[in-house]
């Protein structure tokens, strides 16, 4: 038997998932404006798997951020969730299912904080991200890395930006509801 699922506060998550959106951003689009048509040569092709590092940092601090809010979310609504909590991280791994997992993983959680209805933060988020992968693969033909691709860079640029927001939607939910859960227990317990 596990244990039940703790209530924590998902803002440190938040705040760094935040910060590395805010700086993986504007670094891709450097390398866009300051990269070659491939993206193979001089400085700019060696500052690669330095953004490749950045965005794997980012999507791992993301994917905390989800499964603290998931944990939350079990507390604030038990059993209305269509995935168990460690979908939250493990749904952007497994592979096709993660073209799917987290989105549904992020309206469960948006939902059990309290939020109802235009949940176009989330949907905006995910067929962005949907969208430069697409873009990403057919850029493959063409070019030697999809990252110098402007149109990859505009669709990350609108997801990181619908992420961002999102993040601080459900992140004010759940403090919210935890200011919310502690005054109750604080007057019950007067």
């Amino acid at each position: 038997m596990s244990a039940a699922p703790q209530v924590g506060d998902p803002r440190r998550w938040a705040v760094a998932a935040q910060a590395l959106i805010c700086i993986e951003l504007p670094a891709q689009f450097a390398l866009v404006l300051l990269g070659d048509d491939h993206g193979t040569t001089g400085a700019v092709g060696q500052a690669v798997p330095a953004m490749t590092l950045l965005s794997c940092i980012s999507l791992i601090v993301v994917a905390g951020w989800l499964r603290r809010c998931r944990l939350n979310a079990e507390v604030f609504a038990p059993g209305t969730h269509r995935y168990r909590p460690g979908f939250a991280i493990g749904g952007w791994f497994i592979p096709v299912a993660m073209l799917w997992i987290p989105r549904r993983v992020t309206l469960d959680v948006r939902r059990a904080s309290g939020l109802v209805g235009g949940a176009w933060l989330v949907e905006g988020w995910w067929w962005a991200r949907l969208l430069k992968v697409v873009i990403a693969l057919a850029c493959t033909r063409w070019m030697a890395n999809p990252l110098f691709s402007p149109y990859v860079a505009l669709c990350s640029a609108v997801s990181g930006i619908l992420l961002f927001l999102a993040i601080r939607e459900i992140t004010t939910a759940q403090v919210t509801r935890l200011m919310t859960r502690q005054g109750v227990a604080a007057a019950t317990a007067a």
